[in-house]
């Protein structure tokens, strides 16, 4: 049995964002990493431009403008992918500023994508739950994530953290953990 391998997050910076996209386009789908963009299948000039517009605006973090926080995810000191908090029920900046916190406030959502040759290794499960870490140092009081229903493996990298997981919309699970701060 190979010992399990070193995980950490990274802020990203500008050199660590030019090192997760071209693990990205190298090792990754491009529906695994960006919304749908620009003309036909594959990385594209929108995508590209998406993906680094995407991490720069997280590294504010979750008190920044878009309340949403993106690390690397590191394995033995490589680049292996990208993680995020994202808090749910704020405002956005162009819905005005100040308005009572509510439930929503406690909750963020969580995602995450690896280049392939760092898949089924324990990289997400550990990173996973670093993230849960930085979300009840933040003070959340839940995290939900979303997955293909045919992605047995985030599936079981999520109820390894205790995540409840329930059938959601169109093929996808939807899961949720109870951060117990």
């Amino acid at each position: 049995m190979s010992p399990s391998p070193e995980v950490a997050l990274a802020d990203v910076t500008e050199a660590v964002l030019e090192q997760l996209l071209v693990l990205a386009v190298q090792d990754a789908s491009t529906d695994e990493v960006t919304p749908p963009l620009g003309t036909g299948p594959g990385w594209n000039t929108e995508r590209i431009a998406w993906f680094r517009s995407y991490h720069r605006e997280a590294a504010a973090g979750l008190d920044g403008p878009a309340q949403e926080k993106s690390w690397a995810v590191l394995c033995d000191g490589k680049v292996a992918g990208s993680i995020r908090l994202k808090r749910m029920g704020h405002a956005s900046p162009d819905q005005g500023t100040a308005r009572e916190a509510t439930v929503g406030d406690a909750t963020a959502e969580t995602g995450i994508w690896l280049g392939r040759g760092f898949r089924s290794r324990g990289v997400g499960a550990a990173a996973l739950g670093l993230v849960l870490a930085e979300a009840r140092s933040s003070g959340l009081e839940r995290l939900v994530a979303s997955t293909a229903a045919a992605n047995l493996g985030a599936r079981r990298v999520l109820a390894s953290v205790g995540a409840i997981l329930a059938p959601g919309d169109g093929g996808t699970v939807t899961a949720v953990v109870e951060l117990g701060n």
